[in-house]
């Protein structure tokens, strides 16, 4: 992921932009529109939500939230894959380069989303000109800049540590008055886990390496949803793989031969897959890499970097490429 240079912006603010949502709330209209079948009333009211709503984000704040977001800047590249898959796009957002590195956001690359630069330095001239009626940033990015954003309009703040995609789906469902529609993508993704699990049980014998590459730099991953026992693929990792956490850690050539899966899984850590074809190219002439049994016997898969991001979308994608993979076997 580039970080852009931090651009230090000076705005003067027209007068008379919202600094929040304050006001006195209107009740919502949730009555099912003319032409609408009986049968399915009640799962339109369920599925837009009841307006106004409070919610609470991950600083504990309380947003009043008038009627459902429309015209929403996300300030978190991570979370692309939770609107993405809600049916929502962003009219603005940071980091939009994710959008051609990651082939989980393949099918949104079409979308018109106004670039306003880095989350680290977010152009706020331009958030201003786009005038959303939302903006989602990062719990720990509100202390940098979180008071210039409310003086375009409400802010809402994400945990950027949130590992649990299906609780960080719920959130979102949340927001955009779409919770069923939050619950039926999880039981989506979570049947496709457990339906490959079972597909990959006769590879129960094997170990298996999640590496994200860099220049000369080897990350170990123990992504929860190839590795946990309970909610993932099960599959297993080397005897010797070290105690990571889910975001990995960096580890060397050498320990990397020391682990030596049977089955390697390896990405770029930066997101793109040309770096990822001229890392491994580099490597192909070094002995301990060529030393490795899932090199030596032609067990090495390309993964979508997005699953170092931990997204809904990453995730299936991964499920489905593993899978792919080792029933060609």
């Amino acid at each position: 992921m580039k970080i852009l240079t931090r651009l230090f912006v000076a705005i003067v603010l027209l007068a008379g932009i919202l600094a929040g949502c304050a006001g006195t709330p209107e009740p919502g209209n949730n009555q099912a529109g003319a032409g609408t079948p009986p049968a399915k009333a009640d799962e339109a009211k369920q599925e837009t939500g009841q307006w106004p709503r409070t919610y609470v984000d991950a600083l504990g704040r309380e947003i009043v939230l008038e009627k459902k977001p429309e015209k929403v800047a996300l300030l978190f590249f991570r979370n692309f894959e939770h609107m993405f898959l809600l049916e929502e796009t962003p009219v603005a957002a940071t980091d939009l380069n994710v959008l051609d590195d990651w082939e989980s956001l393949a099918p949104y690359r079409s979308s018109k989303i106004t670039d306003i630069g880095s989350m680290t330095s977010p152009n706020l001239e331009k958030l201003l000109e786009v005038g959303p009626d939302l903006i989602i940033m990062v719990s720990g990015r509100y202390g940098s800049y979180g008071d210039k954003l409310e003086k375009i309009a409400p802010v809402i703040t994400v945990d950027s540590n949130e590992n649990n995609w299906q609780k960080a789906l719920r959130e979102y469902g949340k927001i955009f008055g779409k919770e069923q529609k939050a619950e039926t993508e999880i039981t989506r993704i979570e049947t496709l886990i457990a339906d490959s699990k079972e597909q990959l049980k006769k590879f129960s014998d094997k170990t298996f390496g999640v590496i994200m590459l860099g220049e000369k730099q080897f990350w170990g991953f123990t992504t929860q949803f190839i590795f946990n026992k309970e909610t993932g693929l099960g599959l297993q990792p080397p005897s010797k793989y070290v105690d990571m956490s889910s975001k990995g850690e960096q580890i060397s050539l050498e320990g990397l031969a020391a682990m030596n899966p049977d089955y390697m899984f390896v990405s770029d850590i930066g997101g793109s897959s040309k770096k990822l074809q001229g890392y491994l190219k580099n490597l192909e002439g070094d002995s301990a890499w060529n030393s490795l049994n899932a090199i030596k016997n032609g067990h090495m898969y390309a993964l979508d970097s997005s699953i170092a991001a931990g997204g809904p979308l990453g995730i299936e994608l991964g499920v489905k490429t593993i899978v792919k993979n080792m029933l060609a076997q």
